[in-house]
């Protein structure tokens, strides 16, 4: 099972905070609104099935519900699921929340996904290239695949590790692993082994007085990528 139980509990410590704006998931609810620009830009939402791998609390998947689309989330966090399927129930949404591996959900699960999303996941698995894999079992052809990510290099090791963990405190320290971080090509080299064909990548710049998100063109720290099994 492709799932690396020190980051489980790592998550589970901050579960409750999942929906506390101002708590240690701030910058994915700031984040949250260029996800769904960017999933928006390239696929129709409305009516689509769309799995959410990794969901976490559900920012994600509730905005994604709210735009029409039929939503799974799935995370291994018995504690995050809870927490994310508390706030749908108070919200009034109708999600599909898992509490699975990917490797598990695939079992008992068919390819009927438009969609398929993995934002900020593939850092935090032992086996990458495994991950992969298991998203092409699920996916049908033209499914469409969203990743987000971390570049691995001296920035990313800068900004996003030892400034926003140590220095800032943005997130909390132990969130990431600079070895787990991961460049645009060895994804899109492992993606086009597995049919994918890589369509965007973009990268994803940080306003340091708001903390606010917006697209660039520069990717050595942050980045989107989509790709469409074919």
């Amino acid at each position: 099972m492709n799932v690396d139980q020190l980051e489980i509990d790592n998550f589970d410590k901050y579960a409750h905070e999942w929906w506390n704006k101002r708590g240690p998931y701030k910058l994915i609810h700031n984040l949250t609104p260029l996800r769904i620009e960017y999933i928006k830009s390239r696929m129709e939402i409305k009516n689509a099935n769309i799995l959410d791998v990794g969901c976490g609390g559900g920012l994600l998947a509730e905005e994604l519900s709210k735009l029409g689309a039929n939503v799974t989330g799935l995370d291994a966090s018995k504690k995050t699921i809870s927490v994310a399927k508390k706030h749908a129930l108070e919200s009034g949404l109708k999600i599909n929340y898992v509490c699975s591996s990917l490797d598990d959900f695939i079992k008992k699960n068919k390819k009927n996904f438009n969609g398929i999303i993995c934002f900020e996941l593939i850092e935090h698995v032992p086996n990458q290239k495994q991950l992969l894999e298991t998203i092409k079992k699920i996916s049908k052809k033209s499914t469409k695949l969203f990743l987000s990510t971390i570049n691995r290099n001296i920035y990313s090791f800068i900004f996003a590790k030892l400034i926003a963990e140590y220095f800032l405190k943005i997130i909390p320290q132990g969130t990431h692993q600079y070895d787990k971080f991961i460049k645009p090509s060895e994804i899109n080299k492992m993606l086009n082994d597995l049919g994918f064909e890589t369509e965007d990548i973009t990268g994803v710049k940080i306003n340091p007085l708001n903390y606010n998100f917006s697209f660039s063109s520069i990717t050595k720290i942050n980045y989107f990528m989509s790709a469409t099994k074919t």
